[in-house]
């Protein structure tokens, strides 16, 4: 088996209440509960490595 297949289950990694929250809501959005957590990882992995605004107002450069 290549090595980008090797992983852990959902059920290695979550506790029984937590993966049945999770598949219920997997099934409300219709899809599969390895693609939900999927999404959720990605938009966590989006959220912190996107480049924050900077404070403060832009002044244009003068020249003395």
């Amino acid at each position: 088996m290549p090595e980008e297949q090797k992983g852990m289950e959902l059920d290695e990694l979550l506790d029984p209440d937590e993966l049945r929250l999770l598949e219920a809501e997997a099934a409300k959005r219709g899809m599969t509960s390895a693609e939900l957590a999927k999404l959720g990882i990605q938009q966590e992995l989006t959220r912190r490595t996107r480049p924050k605004a900077m404070s403060g107002t832009i002044q244009a450069f003068r020249k003395w």
